[in-house]
């Protein structure tokens, strides 16, 4: 190849993509964002006429970093993926042209104690994608499989780079860790199911390859929109090979850096005690720290902790809007609502613009896994794209374990919060008592 990016050519055969019967037969093509069109529309124009040629700079783009369609990936240089990209597909082609020839890629796997590993053919990340994932999250990772809308909370949306359970601070990348997690042990509470008993170990990994190269793309494809959108329709140089690189390596740096910046617990965990349990539920209801700060875990959780609290509209609105059928017409069924209840609602999504509700911490079922270090990310740091801030340094570290300690002891002991009053609450004065005759 003669411009600078010197990739190599990966090509996921259909025949390995283990997809038979009338589901999705055939070769796939990746669905462009709808933000291709929103931003790059000439609002100065009555007609709305837009960047046609903008909008054909960024398909060509990504066509020249990530390949034409899911069949034929292109690895950018220095992405990161282990061994270059190579368990992204199960075909690999170096250069360009007739001597390009497809070979293809074999793994060992280890076998019964004592023997020689087997050499056997690898499946590749598209083909075990498109096998266990794209029912759900999509060809291009959008979160839009056919499955999606029937299910709550909607796949994720794998395009602007944002996941919700990390062990890196609030907005970064998650580790391989991370996605290892969830691939293998799936989200508690949703329908992203645990793969651990129908994928080896080494097609973990390449899932995992493959979703990391979805979130690449997406995340590229957002930032070339925003570089054509604020650019001119004639520039020559508006999505020059320069552009294209500078974008692309904002993109692979955020990857590159993850794993420096796992958060991990500055003390050990506090023993689960019950002065302990006792601090933390004080924590959860807004008294103060030693530090003199509070934390409002009531408004969102409410104050028996059911996920019901005065910053979320009620269960039964929610209920109604999200569970009432077609989700095409959720905004028609908000309109039934009172002004105010329309408001809150808009200020409930997350980042995907999908709804939210707090989770009800009496059930004792924790999205991100239920050990103590999974709940501590979650409390120190917040949940990214989500509206769970980080309480971490309000509160000190081993102030978090006492929560900790708390939402884990409350499925068994839900007197815990019985009667509570948050700290901001004025308990209502007590009934005189009436003389009994």
């Amino acid at each position: 190849m003669t411009s600078r990016f010197r990739l190599a050519w990966l090509v996921g055969s259909l025949a390995m993509a283990g997809c038979g019967g009338s589901f999705n037969p055939g070769p796939l093509q990746y669905e462009e964002s709808e933000a291709l069109t929103r931003e790059l529309a000439d609002k100065t124009k009555a007609n709305l006429a837009g960047k046609p040629k903008l909008q054909e700079g960024v398909r060509k783009g990504l066509a020249k970093l990530f390949g034409p369609n899911p069949q034929e990936i292109r690895v950018p240089p220095g992405s990161g993926l282990p061994a270059g990209g190579r368990q992204l597909a199960n075909l690999i082609a170096t250069g360009e042209g007739p001597e390009a020839r497809p070979k293809q890629i074999y793994v060992l796997r280890t076998s019964a104690t004592g023997q020689p590993p087997i050499k056997e053919r690898q499946a590749g990340g598209y083909a075990l994608y498109r096998r266990h994932c794209l029912h759900c999250h999509g060809v291009s990772g959008a979160g839009n499989g056919p499955t999606a809308d029937f299910l709550y909370p909607r796949p994720r949306d794998y395009r602007p780079g944002k996941f919700k359970f990390t062990s890196t601070p609030n907005g970064a990348k998650p580790t391989r860790d991370d996605l290892r997690r969830t691939i293998r042990d799936g989200l508690h509470g949703t329908s992203m199911p645990a793969f651990d008993s129908l994928m080896a170990d080494t097609e973990i990994e390449q899932v995992l390859d493959y979703a990391i190269f979805l979130s690449m793309r997406g995340e590229t494809e957002l930032g070339l929109i925003d570089e054509a959108s604020i650019a001119d329709e004639n520039d020559p140089e508006a999505l020059s090979d320069d552009v294209l690189d500078s974008v692309l390596k904002n993109v692979i740096n955020k990857w590159k850096s993850v794993e420096t910046q796992v958060f991990n617990p500055p003390v050990a965990r506090t023993p689960a005690t019950r002065q302990s349990i006792l601090r933390g539920r004080d924590l959860f209801l807004g008294h103060k720290s030693r530090k003199g700060n509070s934390v409002d875990c009531v408004g969102c959780h409410g104050p028996q902790a059911l996920g019901n609290g005065v910053s979320f509209v009620s269960q039964d609105v929610f209920n109604e809007v999200v569970f009432g059928g077609d989700p095409s017409l959720q905004e028609a069924r908000l309109q039934n609502h009172r002004k105010e209840i329309r408001e809150q609602w808009k200020n409930s999504l997350d980042d995907w613009g999908n709804p939210l509700r707090p989770n009800n911490l009496n059930r004792g079922v924790f999205k991100g896994g239920r050990r103590p270090l999974d709940l501590y990310w979650r409390i120190a740091k917040g949940i990214t794209g989500a509206k769970m801030p980080g309480h971490y340094p309000t509160l000190e570290a081993d102030e978090v374990w006492d929560v900790v300690n708390f939402v884990l002891a409350l499925p068994y002991e839900p007197k815990l919060l019985e009667g509570a009053v948050p700290a901001n609450v004025t308990p209502a004065p007590a009934k005189p008592a009436v003389a009994q005759r």
